[in-house]
This record gives structure tokens, C-alpha cells and sequence, in this order.
């Protein structure tokens, strides 16, 4: 379900970067186009200034040719022209080009279009005119053709659109390269993700696989054992009768029975928890479970030379099926045992607060790893030679059925830690 739930919030962020690429495009065209239109309006502003002082520099002219007509002839070229009006004609400004055009001009500085340009016998582009007073009334006209000036102008606007659109193109290529990317990751990151969801999936399986492994190795020692256990059970009540008089061998045979039921109930309880059955949970002191757990593994800490400490102070009571519960710890307790050194200390901390309590079980061994304390919890798990690979998974699950937590570390800076927590029921108040 988690793996389903990372596919499903990881496609969405690439789907959602795939979104704000594409709105990076759309932005970047605006800005561009933006841009190409400020410089173009700045280019067209620049482009009318030259036409106005074009047209000034014609009124100057003019004004040149009023006062002596050959130096201004002198001044212009092929596509410049000068007319003269004399007073006699006309004080208004009416011309008369070579071709016998009649054209009218009021003094200052004019602007043709390429049509008046022509009739002019001037390049049919725009051109200015500028007008200006003789000293005897007349009025004379300096006209040139804007051809190579506008040319220029256009020359450069299309240089600026020419700028602009490689701009945008390379902005436009980049951001579709890096779209092209998300989309690729986004392809990867989807199939990773149903290849881990498919590895889940395996794992989940190959899971459940062991689990149903050990229900039916359960079954299968349940039924094994059940013959010997009976046949022990029956010797032993045998004995019973003959060492009635021998206190010492009489409690020695109620030891054999006692241990014989034990087991009987051991086995059963862990094949009901491999068959997934309820467990019947009872109030129980916890203190006294820890005590009885100790007990149990008293001697294997003997033979191994390693000290078995207990700490832990007043208590609540605690809801659990003891016997179950009790071998979640005798098989914390061995494992211990087995990880520490002569002459070194395992101790058994219970701590408790409003909510949970915690069975923490210490040794002073080499320490687990952690890619190890991953994957100890799973059936079969083992890194010892003669490990069945059961105990912490049949411990973790006995945590599980009492909606509890097995957590492994390792401590600092030696030795494990295991640490088995489970709820507290409130409190009536």
C-alpha cells in the first residue's frame, strides 16, 4: 500500500513540473516578443527623429539656396532636387518641377509620400522637403529622397526581429529540452516505480510464502512432538510412584512434568499464532513475567559465564498472554546470550509511561548491523551456523499480536539492543 501510495504522489510532482515547463514557455515567448516590441517602438521613434532632422537639414539647405542658388545646386546629389518659385509667380508656394508638374508647398519642412515623391521625378520612397523665403518674396524647395535612410531604418528593425527570434529560439529550444528531460524522467521515474512496486509486491509474497512455511513447520513439530511428550509425560508419572518416599526425586520428576506441559503449551500457543488464531489476553504483572522468563534462562547464563542483571522499578499491569509473551522474551534472552562474550552482562530494563511500556534487553556483544537488524525479524533469517532463524521472527510476531513493536540497534559503542514495546490500556478515571 505505501509503494502505491509513493507511485501515486511521485507522478503527479512530474506531471506538475511537465505543467509549470510548458507556462515557462508561454512566459518566455511573452517576455520576448515583449522585448522585440519595445526595442522595435524604440527603433520606429529613432527611425521618425532621423526623418525630422533629414527634413530640417533640407529647410537648411533651403534657406542656403534663397540666399545663393548655385552653392546650394552644388550641395545636392542625383536623389536631391531644388525648385525655384519666384514672387512673380505665385507667394504661396506653387512649383513647377522639370517635367512640368505644378506642386504646392507651405514654408517649413514637408514629408511626401513615395506617390508625391515620384511627381517630384524622385525615387518613389518617402522624401522631405524643406521650404524657405527669398529675400524678394519667392520661396524655394530643397527635396531629397529618404531611400537610403528608411533603408537603413529597415535594415536595422529587421536586424532587432531577427535578434529577438533566435533569442526566443534558443530560450524556446532550451526550455523544450529541459521539457523533453522532465518528460523522460518522469517516463524513468514511472517505470522505477512499477518496478519497485512489482519488487513489493515479490517481497510481500515471498513473505507471506515463509509465513505459511512456518505454519506448517509449526503443525509438523506439533505433531512430532506430541508422541515424545507423551511418552515423557507417561514415564515420568510413573516415577512418581516409585520415588514417593524421595522428596529430592519427587520434585525432580514434577519438574519433568512441569516443563513437559510447558512445552505442550509453547508449541500449541505458536502454532495458533502461525494459524493467525486470536490470542486470549489476560491481566498479568509484569514484573513477575520478566522474573519468570529469567528463571527460565537462568542456567544457559551460567554455563555461558554471563552475568543476567534486572532493573526496573514499579510497574503497571499489563494486558498479554503470558505465556506467549514470555517466551518473546526467553527468546530475546538466549539470543543475548548467545552474542555475549565470558564474563560480561546482559540486563533486562522495563520501563513504563501513560501510553506504553518497554521491555529493553541489552548485551555487550559485537553488535548488530544494520542491514542484519533489517532483515533479522524475517522467517529463516539467520547469521549463525546452527540458527533456525525463528526466534526473533516468532518474537516479532508475538509483538505484532499484542499490537506491539521489536525494535533491534546496534548500541555504542558495542552490543545490541532489542527492545519490545507495547500499548497500555487507559486507565479508568
Amino acid at each position: 500500500m505505501v509503494e502505491h501510495m509513493d507511485v501515486a504522489q511521485t507522478l503527479p510532482q512530474r506531471v506538475r513540473a511537465m505543467i509549470r515547463t510548458r507556462w515557462f514557455v508561454v512566459l518566455t515567448i511573452a517576455v520576448v516578443a515583449a522585448i522585440g516590441a519595445l526595442v522595435y517602438r524604440d527603433e520606429t521613434a529613432r527611425s521618425e527623429a532621423a526623418l525630422g532632422e533629414l527634413g530640417q537639414r533640407q529647410e537648411e539647405l533651403a534657406r542656403i539656396a534663397a540666399l545663393a542658388p548655385e552653392r546650394a545646386r552644388a550641395l545636392v546629389d542625383g536623389d536631391s532636387l531644388i525648385l525655384i518659385a519666384p514672387p512673380s509667380v505665385n507667394q504661396t508656394g506653387d512649383f513647377t518641377t522639370a517635367t512640368g508638374t505644378h506642386v504646392t508647398f507651405a514654408p517649413g519642412v514637408v514629408r511626401l509620400d513615395p506617390a508625391a515623391a515620384a511627381n517630384l521625378g524622385l525615387p518613389a520612397r518617402t522624401a522631405m522637403v524643406g521650404i524657405a523665403r527669398t529675400a524678394d518674396g519667392g520661396m524655394v524647395a530643397a527635396a531629397t529622397s529618404a531611400e537610403h535612410q528608411r533603408d537603413r531604418d529597415f535594415a536595422t528593425r529587421m536586424r532587432v526581429v531577427l535578434a529577438m527570434a533566435l533569442a526566443a529560439a534558443v530560450m524556446i529550444g532550451f526550455t523544450l529540452a529541459m521539457w523533453w528531460r522532465q518528460r523522460k524522467q518522469a517516463a524513468l521515474a514511472r517505470d522505477l516505480a512499477v518496478a519497485e512496486t512489482a519488487r513489493s509486491r515479490d517481497a510481500e509474497l515471498d513473505r507471506l510464502y515463509r509465513a505459511a512455511t512456518m505454519a506448517a513447520l509449526g503443525s509438523g513439530v506439533a505433531h512430532e512432538l506430541s508422541t515424545p511428550l507423551g511418552v515423557i509425560v507417561g514415564r515420568a508419572e510413573q516415577l512418581l510412584a516409585r520415588v514417593a518416599g524421595d522428596e529430592r526425586a519427587l520434585k525432580n520428576v514434577q519438574v519433568i512434568l512441569d516443563q513437559t506441559e510447558y512445552i505442550d503449551q509453547v508449541v500449541r500457543g505458536l502454532l495458533g499464532l502461525a494459524r493467525g488464531a486470536p490470542i486470549a489476553l489476560q491481566p498479568t504483572d509484569a514484573d513477575a513475567l520478566v522474573r519468570e522468563a529469567t528463571t527460565l534462562v537462568q542456567h544457559r547464563f551460567t554455563r555461558a559465564n554471563v552475568t543476567l542483571e534486572q532493573h526496573n522499578g514499579l510497574l503497571p499491569e499489563i494486558r498479554c498472554e503470558p505465556l506467549l509473551f514470555k517466551h518473546a522474551l526467553v527468546n530475546l534472552l538466549l539470543n543475548a546470550c548467545e552474542a555475549s562474550p565470558p564474563s560480561s552482562t546482559v540486563r533486562v530494563d522495563v520501563t513504563a509511561d501513560a501510553s506504553e511500556i518497554a521491555f529493553i534487553i541489552t548485551d555487550e556483544g559485537e553488535g548488530i548491523t544494520r542491514e542484519h537488524a533489517a532483515r533479522a525479524t524475517e522467517p529463516f533469517f539467520t547469521t549463525k551456523p546452527s540458527g533456525t532463524g525463528l526466534g526473533l521472527a516468532i518474537a516479532n510476531e508475538i509483538a505484532k499480536t499484542h499490537r506491539g513493536t521489536l525494535d533491534l540497534a546496534r548500541r555504542t559503542p558495542h552490543g545490541t539492543r532489542a527492545c519490545i514495546r507495547i500499548p497500555l490500556e487507559p486507565q479508568p478515571s
